[in-house]
């Protein structure tokens, strides 16, 4: 609960729509909040669906408390350009990541490369149509990707991948890949 508490402190939402997270006593269960979703086994938190919710602000590294963290989406928020936490990579239980149209920028950090069981990957951007592709997601390389053996979709649209060398064959090294959005553009 206090991860998650420190999470929601870093975040501006106009929406209200983290207004169930709250300290009162018919809020104390996160369980219980929007977008929180908790094994029924051991009561952790194993999935945070806050896609669309029009959430400002930045990511607390307190959320990494959250180690049975399985599902993560934060996709259609606005994350002002701020680059897209290392931290993330230490989400070990990590099966689906969604960071699609959530307006991050700077490099595609590394350490995505020890998210081993990770099946869905979305860092893509509708921001090129735009004309911002020059703030969007960036990565020099890709020599992250091939420890993502369990990948099964991919997507990098719009993400800007220029000088980026040998990339095709880094994802070839994905056996279970089945979707590869914007793989085609890049050959």
């Amino acid at each position: 609960m206090q991860a998650l508490l420190a999470f929601k402190q870093g975040l501006v939402d106009d929406d209200n729509s983290l207004l169930s997270w709250g300290r009162e006593v018919q809020n104390k269960d996160c369980c219980q909040w929007d977008g929180v979703y908790c094994s029924n086994h051991t009561g952790h938190v194993v999935k945070l669906d806050l896609g669309g919710q029009s959430l400002q602000g930045t990511i607390s590294p307190k959320l990494v408390e959250l180690q049975d963290l399985e599902y993560l989406n934060l996709s259609l928020n606005n994350f002002s350009r701020s680059q897209i936490p290392d931290f993330i990579g230490s989400f070990s239980n990590l099966r689906y990541l969604n960071l699609s149209n959530a307006k991050f920028g700077g490099e595609i950090p590394y350490q995505l490369e020890n998210l081993t069981r990770l099946e869905y990957l979305d860092l893509s951007s509708d921001e090129y149509f735009y004309g911002w592709f020059d703030d969007s997601i960036y990565a020099k390389n890709l020599n992250w990707l091939p420890n993502l053996s369990g990948l099964k979709h991919f997507d990098l649209s719009s993400t800007n991948l220029t000088g980026v060398v040998g990339w095709l064959e880094a994802v070839n090294m994905l056996p279970k890949l089945r979707v590869c959005v914007y793989c085609e553009y890049l050959n």
